[in-house]
């Protein structure tokens, strides 16, 4: 259960971040779908994460949610305010390792 609260706390803080400091170096379109992209997939992690905390579900769960915070961490590099980047991608990289460690105490196949 604490692995859950865990889990929901890092997910929750996913469109936070991607709202707040997640603003696009160039006022482009494309960042600006891809942000919004990285909000929705966020959104829909955390519902994933929600629905498959049994132990049969939860591994691969989290590694939806890796995969997620990896493509979103590659967005943020790219579309985030240079005065805010490194804060951005240093967050994402922090919470994947939250999740391998997870995945590793968990003894996921």
């Amino acid at each position: 259960m604490r692995t859950l609260i865990l889990a929901s706390m890092i997910v929750a803080a996913g469109p936070a971040l991607a709202a707040t400091i997640a603003k696009p170096v160039v006022d482009n379109s494309q960042c600006s779908r891809e942000l919004a992209s990285v909000d929705r997939s966020f959104a829909a992690a955390m519902i994933d994460l929600q629905r498959n905390g049994d132990p049969t579900n939860r591994c691969s769960a989290w590694r939806r949610h890796i995969d997620v915070m990896q493509k979103a961490s590659v967005v943020f590099s790219r579309c985030t305010a240079p005065d805010a980047r490194e804060g951005a991608v240093s967050q994402m990289k922090g919470s994947i390792a939250d999740f391998e460690a997870m995945l590793s105490q968990a003894q996921c196949p």
